[in-house]
């Protein structure tokens, strides 16, 4: 879920974008964040879990607070600034990886490896962000 938001927000942000070279840079992060999409599926299914099957309502709850009610509401207004669309993806890029860490406490040696990955590229989303959104 988390994932896939982080899809679909770099793709709403990149169609913004009339810099080729900005449109560019949130086209691969778009990309990034659908990679770290099929890791977790491929865990959730790893664990007899499928895609669509809920989450347990207080998790469900937080993801939709933390992550996907301050997209829609900042994407539904009429006119916004790329700027606050970037300081919102780089704070949601810090939510994201403080999840992720609490997550790495639970997993196994090799899934820890893999999250350190995906950990890693979320500090460099959240430093291209800052970069981007730096006049």
């Amino acid at each position: 879920m988390v994932e896939q938001g982080g899809f679909d927000f770099y793709a709403r942000l990149s169609s913004r974008s009339a810099n080729p070279r900005e449109r560019n840079e949130l086209l691969h992060l778009r990309d990034e964040e659908g990679f770290h999409k099929g890791w977790f599926l491929a865990q959730l299914r790893a664990r007899g879990g499928r895609p669509g099957g809920g989450l347990p309502p207080g998790l469900q709850a937080e993801l939709e607070t933390r992550f996907l009610a301050p997209v829609s509401s900042l994407f539904a207004a009429g006119s916004v600034e790329n700027r606050d669309v970037l300081r919102l993806g780089a704070a949601l890029e810090r939510d994201a990886i403080d999840l992720y860490r609490l997550l790495r406490q639970v997993l196994d040696p090799p899934q820890q490896a893999e999250l350190d990955r995906i950990i890693a590229e979320q500090a460099r989303h959240l430093g291209t962000l800052e970069a981007l959104g730096t006049p």
